[in-house]
């Protein structure tokens, strides 16, 4: 089978590889879609410590091909959402489902025509649901994870800084966990006119507008009640944190680099009681994500397809920014 190995920077080659043999309690896919995440592009920058060659790719879709000992034939021939990674088993973060977090983590890289996965990582897709859109599961399950770590205020303003992917899906996930004004802050127009598809209630360019003065005439002063930063810059963590309420929620969704240092005025964080979180991955929220999926009206944020052949050109478009999600397909008819 053909895989997709990152050779360093922007380089990669199209490599014959053995084909995935099923064990007993494992399933073999045949990979549909799978998306390029900010983090894969980050590494091809220098900016995220993953060490080439490597197969990239943990946003992804497939279909059952074989199935080992102990799984149910049923599954053979089902569409299924994958969770990219399975964990040891044995460590304490194993045992809270916090696989993201498992030392001896393994990822399975889905730039390839097919994987193989424990069956516990496959997951059938709701009835009709198109295999490309429920690509954008896993980093759904990311923003998910973040919002179930605090109850929606009730009658919340949200504030999402970034139209990227985790923006934009971290506010279309506010909204059907209850928020009733969402505001995006992009400066893309192209990113800007996603939002409002997703359900945006003001959109916010922050090249023409100033975002502070903007969202506090929004709260009459007050600030908004969550803010999430979903661009992962360090110099943003600071100017957004200013735009939360006195006792409200301050969520960093954009991966800074690692090492970047934490740009605030602590006193400030005391003062006005802001509650400040981070999530890592996926968390136990993969499952809750995808029964979530056809909610958030997603399907037009996948905005380009490239076949695995392609895969350069699909970075080098994924890195110009380009659209919202830009996706891998191994296996396209």
């Amino acid at each position: 089978m053909k895989v997709a190995t990152w050779r360093g920077s922007d380089r990669f080659t199209i490599d014959e590889a053995p084909e995935p043999t099923v064990k007993p309690g494992w399933v073999v896919v045949d990979i549909q879609a799978a998306g390029i995440c900010g983090t894969d592009i980050h590494a091809t920058q220098g900016l995220f410590p993953w060490t080439p060659p490597l197969v990239m790719g943990h946003e992804y879709t497939g279909r059952v091909r074989e199935v080992g000992r102990g799984v149910s034939k049923s599954l053979v021939g089902k569409a299924v959402a994958c969770e990219p990674s399975y964990g040891c088993g044995a460590c304490a973060d194993c045992a809270e489902g916090r696989i993201s977090q498992c030392a001896r983590c393994t990822r399975v890289g889905g730039f390839a025509e097919r994987v193989a996965l424990p069956a516990a990582c496959v997951h059938p897709l709701p009835r009709g649901f198109d295999p490309v859109t429920a690509a954008l599961t896993e980093p759904a399950a990311c923003c998910l994870s973040g919002l179930e770590q605090f109850r929606m205020p009730k009658n919340a303003t949200v504030v999402v800084v970034g139209g990227g992917i985790m923006g934009l899906l971290t506010m279309a996930i506010a909204r059907v966990r209850g928020a009733k004004r969402l505001v995006l802050s992009d400066p893309i127009e192209d990113r800007r006119n996603a939002a409002k598809k997703l359900g945006a209630t003001v959109v916010i360019d922050p090249i023409r507008e100033n975002l502070r003065d903007r969202v506090m005439e929004l709260t009459k002063g007050r600030g908004a009640d969550v803010v999430c930063e979903a661009v992962g810059k360090p110099e943003l963590v600071k100017e957004t944190l200013a735009l939360t309420r006195p006792t409200g929620y301050f969520q960093l969704v954009g991966v800074n680099p690692k090492g970047s240092a934490l740009p605030l005025d602590l006193f400030d964080v005391h003062f006005r009681e802001i509650r400040i979180g981070g999530a890592f991955g996926r968390g136990t929220a993969f499952r809750r994500a995808l029964a979530l999926m056809p909610k958030l009206r997603a399907k037009p944020l996948v905005t380009a397809r490239f076949p695995l052949e392609k895969i350069a050109d699909a970075f080098a478009h994924a890195t110009a920014g380009r659209g919202a999600k830009t996706v891998i397909t191994p296996n396209a008819s």
